[in-house]
C-alpha cells in the first residue's frame, strides 16, 4: 500500500480565533429526515465522489427509530454484466464490522452466565489452553476491548479457495502456540484479528456451536437477516464482486476465505444489516425480539478502554467517538478482499447509518464523507464546543516533535519483516505555547497524508482543531507514544528505525548482491577474452547468486504470498539460501586471514563477505529466513 506524503503547511489564526468564541451550542429546528431530504444531500455527493475516488458501486443505509428511512444503492456490483447495487439483493462482505456481531454473541453468553467478563479464559476453555500469556491471564474484557496483548496473525490468515473453517479451534490454538503475548493485558489498546479470533472461539466453545450457527440462531434469524452468514454463498449471484482501480479501469479482486471468521467473514446485503442497528439503538430489541437486555447494550456502548479519561474509546464491540460538528458516535469499520463497510450509531437521534462499497483503495473516505454530510446539513449545525487550551510552553510541545510509527505486522514469526513494507509514520512539529501540527493517516480521510491541527486542552492530550481526532502523549517502560490515530499507540522512532531507512537496509544489499553476481560474471569473460590466467574466488559469485536468488524471489513472490503461507520448499530451501551463504562468507574470509585465497581483490572480496554476514543477520532479525530470530 502507497502511502501519498502531501505536506500542506497553514497559519494558526484559527487557535486564537477559537479563544474568543463564546462557548454555545446550537442546534436547528429542523423537520422529520425523509427520503427525499436524504436524497437531496447524499445523491450529489455519491455522484461526485464515486467517479472521483473510482468506486464502482456502493450502498447506504439509514434507520431511525424501528425503522429504515433510506435505503439506496449506487453504481455497479458486477462491472463487466453492468449489474446494478441492490441493498435488497446484493451481498457485501462486511470485513472487520464482523467483530461487533462476535462481541454481541459474547455478551448473550455473558448473559446467560456461561462466560464472565473479569475471568482468566482459562477456566472456560476445553479444547486448548493459553500458554503463552506471559504478562498474565487473559480475560473476555481484554478481548473485547483489544487489550489482550494477542501478537497480530499475518501469515496464513487467509486462502484463496474462500474456506471459512466451520470450527476456528485449530487456527486459533495455532496461532496461540506459536506466538507469545507481547503486552501486559488491559495495558494498552492493540487492534487484533487473532485476539477476535479467540473470542469467536470462545464463545463456540461455551455454547458447544460453530460460531456460524451460534449467530444464526441467536442473531441473524431472530433480527430476520436472512441474508447474513459467515461463509461465502454457494450461489454467489447477488454476491457483489470488488474491484481495484489501475489507472486505466478496473481490476477485479479475488475472494479469499479468513481462519478468523469472528474477525471479519461476515456478508449480508446492506437492507439486512439494518436490523442490528436497530436493536442496538433500541435497548436489545427489534421487533419485538430482544437480542440484549437493556443493561447490556449499555455496557457495550459504555467506555470500557482509555488511554487518557478525555479520549473516546473502546466499548465492547464498538468504538466510541464524535462527528465533526461534535455529536457522540459508536462506530466499526471493515475490509476484506477490496469491500469497505463502515457503520455509524448516533444514540442521541437514534439514527444508524450503514456505507458499502466494493473498491479498496479509497478507503474510508466515502464513508466519512457521507456521515459528515448527512450530520451538518440534516441534524444539527453546530454542537461542538469551542476549544479551551492549557497553558503550555513552546519548549513542551518541542519535546512532543519527531516520528511516530503506526504498524499492523506481528513482533513474531512469519510477518515481522513487513513492517519494512507496510507501516505509517506520523510526523509532530510544535507551531505555537499550545498547538501542533500532526501529518500522516486519519481513517476517515482515505489513503492520503494530511496535515491537522491540534490545540492541548488537557496535560498532554490534544483535540483536533475543527475537527473529530484527539491525541494523548505519554511514556511507557523509557519509550514516549502518541496514542489517538486509529487508537493506537505508535512509538516514537529515531531515523534509524523509520520505514524508507529499514526498507533501504534491505533493499539496497539485495541489489548489491544483484550487481556483484554481473560483476564476477564480467570478470570471469574478461579474464578469458584476455586470455589472463589470475585466479578469481569462486566464493564470491556463489555468495552473491545466493543471495540475489534469495532477494529476488522474497521480494517478488514471498511478500505477497505472505498471508496465504508458503510451501515447504520455500520455508526449508529458498529462505536459507543466505545461511548457506553466510557460511560461505565466513570460509571466505578464513581463507582471506589465512592467505589461502588467490583473488588479487582481496579488500572487495572481505567487504563482500562482510556485507553477506551483516544482511544474513538483517534478514534473521525480521524473520525472513526458515529460522527466526522471534
Amino acid at each position: 500500500m502507497t502511502l501519498f506524503a502531501l505536506r500542506k503547511w497553514f497559519a494558526v489564526l484559527l487557535v486564537s480565533c477559537l479563544m474568543l468564541i463564546q462557548p454555545l451550542s446550537v442546534v436547528n429546528a429542523r423537520s422529520p429526515l425523509t427520503t427525499p431530504s436524504i436524497e437531496q444531500v447524499v445523491d450529489p455527493l455519491m455522484k461526485n465522489e464515486m467517479n472521483n475516488l473510482h468506486i464502482p458501486g456502493a450502498a447506504i443505509v439509514i434507520t431511525q427509530g424501528d425503522r429504515i428511512i433510506f435505503r439506496k444503492g449506487y453504481g455497479f456490483a458486477d462491472v463487466e454484466q453492468q449489474i446494478p447495487v441492490d441493498p435488497e439483493r446484493t451481498v457485501f462482505r462486511i470485513g472487520s464490522v464482523t467483530k461487533s456481531f462476535t462481541a454481541t454473541a459474547a455478551m448473550q453468553l455473558v448473559e446467560q452466565g456461561k462466560l464472565s467478563l473479569r475471568e482468566d479464559l482459562n477456566t472456560v476453555l476445553k479444547d486448548y489452553k493459553i500458554t503463552n500469556n506471559r504478562y498474565g491471564p487473559i480475560t473476555l474484557h481484554h478481548l473485547l476491548t483489544h487489550t489482550a496483548g494477542i501478537d497480530e496473525k499475518i501469515y496464513k490468515r487467509d486462502n484463496r479457495q474462500s474456506v471459512i473453517p466451520e470450527f476456528s479451534t485449530e487456527t486459533v490454538n495455532e496461532t496461540l502456540q506459536m506466538q507469545e503475548t507481547i503486552f501486559t493485558p488491559g495495558s494498552k489498546f492493540q487492534y487484533s484479528n487473532a485476539g477476535t479470533g479467540l473470542l469467536g472461539s470462545v464463545v463456540e466453545q461455551a455454547s458447544g456451536q460453530s460460531l456460524h450457527d451460534y449467530m444464526r440462531e441467536n442473531i441473524f434469524r431472530p433480527l430476520g437477516m436472512n441474508s447474513a452468514e459467515l461463509y461465502l454463498p454457494q450461489d454467489r449471484s447477488n454476491l457483489a464482486k470488488s474491484y481495484y482501480y489501475d489507472g486505466n479501469g478496473y481490476q477485479t479482486i479475488p475472494y479469499s476465505g479468513i481462519i478468523f471468521p469472528g474477525s471479519g467473514a461476515a456478508n449480508m446485503t446492506p437492507v439486512d444489516f439494518a436490523p442490528y442497528m436497530i436493536a442496538h439503538l433500541s435497548g436489545g430489541s427489534y421487533n419485538g425480539t430482544a437480542l440484549l437486555k437493556p443493561e447490556t447494550v449499555q455496557l457495550m456502548h459504555a467506555q470500557q478502554f482509555a488511554a487518557h479519561k478525555r479520549m473516546y474509546g473502546i466499548g465492547y464491540g464498538f468504538f466510541k467517538g464524535e462527528t465533526k460538528n461534535g455529536i457522540p458516535t459508536l462506530w466499526a469499520n471493515g475490509g476484506i478482499d477490496g469491500f469497505i463497510s463502515k457503520m455509524v450509531l448516533i444514540p442521541s437521534e437514534s439514527i444508524g447509518i450503514f456505507v458499502t462499497v466494493n473498491a479498496t483503495h479509497p478507503g474510508l473516505e466515502l464513508h466519512g464523507k457521507v456521515v459528515n454530510a448527512f450530520t451538518d446539513k440534516l441534524l444539527t449545525e453546530q454542537v461542538r464546543k469551542p476549544l479551551t487550551p492549557v497553558d503550555g510552553t513552546i519548549d513542551e510541545m518541542k519535546k512532543l516533535e519527531g516520528q511516530y510509527l503506526l504498524t499492523l505486522t506481528p513482533e513474531n514469526g512469519w510477518g515481522k519483516g513487513l513492517r519494512l513494507l507496510s507501516s505509517y509514520t506520523y510526523t509532530v512539529k510544535a507551531l505555537e505555547a499550545q498547538t501542533i501540527s500532526v501529518t500522516g493517516l486519519f481513517q476517515n480521510e482515505g489513503q492520503q497524508s494530511l496535515e491537522k491541527k491540534f490545540v492541548q486542552v488537557d496535560d498532554h492530550f490534544f483535540q483536533e482543531i475543527g475537527g473529530e481526532e484527539q491525541l494523548y502523549f505519554h511514556e511507557d517502560q523509557g519509550k514516549f507514544y502518541m496514542t489517538g490515530p486509529m487508537n493506537f499507540s505508535l512509538p516514537r522512532i529515531s531515523f534509524i528505525e523509520s520505514p524508507p531507512v529499514l526498507l533501504a537496509l534491505y533493499v539496497i544489499p539485495g541489489i548489491a548482491f544483484i550487481l556483484l553476481s554481473l560483476v564476477w560474471i564480467a570478470r570471469v569473460g574478461l579474464r578469458k577474452w584476455r586470455n589472463q590466467s589470475h585466479t578469481i574466488s569462486k566464493i564470491v559469485p556463489i555468495m552473491a547468486l545466493l543471495h540475489s536468488l534469495f532477494f529476488i524471489i522474497q521480494f517478488t513472490y514471498a511478500n505477497a504470498e505472505l498471508v496465504y503461507g508458503y510451501p515447504a520448499f520455500y520455508q526449508v530451501i529458498v529462505a536459507s539460501l543466505p545461511i548457506v551463504s553466510l557460511a560461505a562468507a565466513a570460509y571466505l574470509l578464513l581463507r582471506i586471514g589465512t592467505a589461502k585465497e588467490r583473488d588479487r581483490w582481496k579488500v572487495a572480496n572481505s567487504a563482500a563477505a562482510v556485507l553477506s554476514i551483516l544482511y544474513t543477520g538483517y534478514l534473521f532479525y525480521w524473520n525472513f529466513l526458515s529460522i527466526h530470530y522471534s
